[in-house]
């Protein structure tokens, strides 16, 4: 399994930062994980779909490791952006 950024320390360590970034980085910041997920999901799928077309079992346990792997990430990202958007909404108030 991936190391992910929802690990507790990692998390405080994260939360320390973006409430030292100024509001354009945080929003850039928000852009390139979206995006990053965005290509994340794709490959998921690239990768589900040649799964299916492999005869190769030994390819597809790997295949569905890397996705797991994947998966992993995405949580971890999809974490960092609600921490960035609430960051963003306490500098509203």
């Amino acid at each position: 399994m991936a190391t992910t950024i929802d690990e507790p320390d990692k998390l405080e360590v994260f939360a320390m930062a973006i409430a030292q970034l100024p509001l354009e980085t945080l929003h850039n910041e928000l852009a390139r994980i979206e995006n990053s997920i965005d290509h994340l999901q794709r490959s998921n799928r690239e990768i589900e779909q040649y799964i299916v077309e492999t005869q190769d079992d030994k390819e597809k346990n790997e295949m569905h490791g890397v996705i797991i792997e994947n998966e992993d990430v995405i949580i971890g990202q999809k974490l960092r952006i609600q921490m960035i958007k609430s960051e963003i909404s306490r500098r509203s108030r």
